[in-house]
């Protein structure tokens, strides 16, 4: 199973939720997890505790842009699962894959060969609609946003699952796996945002998760540490909503 956290808009959550759902796929349900870092910034990578230095021109983008470099020569381990990681150095390597005659199908393909060594690849996606975006989204089974509950945000997913109907013309078996709020919490916050999350709730149906991630200061603080949530504070709010989230997401695939 191929999942791609996506969103147009930074800040919402993304890289946190694919280190932390990834994290519990692998702590809670054994699974073989492949993390994919394929934005420049590198911040899955940080997350892990993985330093640019480290990475260099072996990073994803080499990995997609070359078939004769195994992803053996590329993954760095972490405690919960494999990582292709990132670097600024990636940003080079995006024209190069957008001119390729397979573009956007040059993730999909490298993968092909490897997937049957994972449960699950993740993969974490710039905050942007590039050309990493759209390999990510023509690559994965499902995806799944990330929402702050705020108005901008709001605003730039129907935006986003606008842009995803184009890509599911040219790869069928890209679907929406699902939205979740992040930095939330119904007792807490606002009117507004939780009349937006109301809207939300009612224009996606099932495909909302009633699951939300609230705010957490032990979430930044594991990144920080460059681990996950569950290792650095299991008994934290933060691990606590990320395994809620996961047991959904499993649940999810078997409607």
């Amino acid at each position: 199973m191929v999942i791609s956290l996506v969103n147009n808009k930074g800040g919402v959550g993304k890289t946190t939720s694919a280190q932390n759902i990834g994290a519990a796929l692998h702590r809670f349900a054994e699974a073989r997890v492949l993390f994919i870092d394929l934005d420049g910034q590198a911040s899955l990578t940080r997350c892990f505790g993985i330093q640019e230095s480290q990475v260099g021109s072996n990073n994803a983008g080499t990995f997609i842009a070359r078939d004769d470099v195994p992803i053996e020569a590329i993954v760095k381990k972490t405690p919960v699962g494999d990582l292709l990681p990132s670097s600024a150095e990636l940003n080079n390597k995006e024209d190069y894959i957008k001119a390729s005659p397979i573009f956007p199908f040059n993730l999909k393909l490298r993968l092909e060969k490897y997937k049957s060594q994972y449960d699950f690849v993740i993969i974490d996606c710039p905050p942007t609609l590039s050309a990493m975006t759209r390999i990510a989204l023509v690559a994965c089974d499902m995806y799944m946003v990330p929402l702050q509950a705020e108005f901008l945000s709001y605003e730039g997913l129907r935006n986003f699952l606008n842009y995803s109907k184009e890509i599911q013309l040219i790869s069928p078996q890209t679907q929406l796996g699902g939205v979740f709020a992040t930095r939330y919490n119904p007792r807490i916050n606002k009117k507004l945002s939780n009349d937006l999350i109301e809207a939300t709730k009612q224009q996606l149906g099932d495909k909302f998760f009633t699951s939300y991630i609230r705010d957490n200061i032990s979430v930044s603080e594991a990144q920080a540490s460059g681990t996950d949530i569950f290792n650095y504070a299991p008994e934290s709010n933060g691990a606590k909503d990320y395994y809620q989230l996961t047991r959904e997401i499993l649940s999810s695939f078997k409607k």
